[in-house]
């Protein structure tokens, strides 16, 4: 049995990656203390993705755990995997005994798709940029699985957070203004807290301060508009609350690793 080269391999606390064949992939499962495992996967050239909770008491009463993506032994694997606590950090969320995990499709998330991608490529260069990168990408990966895939109704929130009726008002909010500058002190406002409460509130319920939230919120907008729209990057920056283009890219580029106009490029090819 072929055995994972030193350079395929990233570890950082709270999980790891792994890049081979199925087969291998196969014979070493995660290990135990891993909660929840995402794998990417080559197919029909172009990089798609699943996840499921690696422990089946994470799957919620009248849900079965999808499998992983039904692939031949020989096909090219990353299998990321990690822990529960680290997950639910990274979100700013504690554990509650009814956790549980939606039900996940096969891809159709542009954002776990390119930290799949950065992974993956940090995987076959041997972990070039060092084990805090690698952190990085796993703890933007747990976000976006939490984010999107954890049952929120079935997980606390931090304790100091935002009340859940607030956070909503305050996310819709966010979702509907994106094309324009948000001040802290009108979200503030939204929640009937101060400025500084709310800041401390808002960062407890959901892991990373109002500004930062907008921002990302702002780029995975622009994320969906390059892939599924073929409106000019200059439009798509004003839609997003860009003034300028210029300003557009490098914003896009530092949370994303990439141009818009390459996002653009890699997410066609890919189809």
């Amino acid at each position: 049995m072929q055995a994972l080269a030193p350079g395929h391999r990233l570890r950082w606390p709270g999980g790891e990656a792994q890049l081979g064949r199925a087969e291998m992939l196969a014979a070493h499962p995660p290990a135990a203390n891993r909660a929840f495992v995402a794998a990417f996967a080559m197919r029909d050239a172009r990089l798609k993705w699943s996840a499921a909770p690696a422990n089946r008491r994470l799957v919620g009463a009248g849900l079965e755990s999808p499998p992983l993506l039904p692939l031949p032994a020989s096909a090219e694997v990353l299998l990321v995997s990690l822990d529960l606590a680290f997950l639910l950090d990274a979100a700013g969320r504690s554990w509650h005994p009814n956790l549980a995990f939606r039900r996940l499709a096969d891809g159709g998330d542009d954002v776990a798709w390119l930290i799949g991608a950065a992974l993956r490529e940090e995987c076959r260069e041997g972990g070039l940029h060092g084990p805090d990168y690698a952190a990085r990408l796993g703890g933007a990966l747990a976000v976006r699985l939490a984010e999107r895939h954890v049952r929120l109704d079935t997980v606390q929130p931090l304790r100091g957070g935002l009340a859940g009726h607030r956070l909503r008002a305050c996310i819709d909010h966010i979702e509907r203004n994106l094309h324009r500058d948000i001040a802290l002190a009108e979200l503030a406002e939204l929640a009937g807290l101060s400025t500084t409460h709310f800041a401390r509130a808002f960062r407890r319920s959901l892991g990373e301060p109002p500004y930062r939230y907008f921002r990302r919120k702002r780029i995975e907008r622009a994320m969906a508009l390059l892939a599924e729209t073929d409106q000019e990057i200059a439009g798509i920056a004003r839609d997003c609350g860009y003034a300028a283009q210029s300003h557009f890219t490098s914003a896009f580029k530092l949370q994303t690793m990439t141009t818009p106009a390459a996002y653009r490029r890699s997410r066609r090819e890919a189809v």
